[in-house]
């Protein structure tokens, strides 16, 4: 058997190359963030079309919306798979509000939803929905 003498220092030298390497690597491996496509939509309960990725889609929702009282988020969305919506606040930290919308039989994706109440007292919103990828964001405001 051969005796390979390597300085002490390779051992580790190697190790920090491996993890540098694994590090740049998945950077260029983890799929781009796509900016969300921002629609201002006046009446959400009457619904709302938007074009994402050059797919006319459809939103809104049913039910009163305000914070602590359930209300449901639909998207027609024809041929997508996955669709999540997200609620968040410019500047404020509200937890973690995401849903998943589920497809019904007449593949309208539905979710139901209950905001949190906001300590300061602010109502404005902003929604976002991941069809496939690809984001929409729509600010909104509840009712008092």
């Amino acid at each position: 058997m051969a005796n390979l003498n390597f300085p002490r220092w390779l051992a580790p030298a190697l190790v920090i190359l491996l993890i540098a390497g694994v590090v740049a690597a998945s950077r260029f491996l983890r799929p781009e963030e796509v900016p969300a496509v921002a629609l201002a939509c006046a009446d959400l309960k009457a619904g709302c079309p938007a074009t994402l990725a050059g797919q006319v889609v459809e939103l809104g929702i049913a039910g009163e919306l305000k914070v602590l009282t359930p209300f449901e988020v639909w998207l027609k969305a024809p041929g997508a798979r996955t669709v999540q919506a997200s609620f968040t606040m410019e500047g404020m930290d509200m937890g973690f509000n995401l849903y998943t919308l589920k497809p019904d039989a007449a593949g309208t994706f539905k979710a139901r939803v209950t905001l949190p109440v906001c300590v300061s007292g602010r109502r404005d919103w902003v929604m976002t929905l991941r069809v496939d990828g690809r984001a929409l964001s729509v600010p909104f405001v509840t009712e008092l």
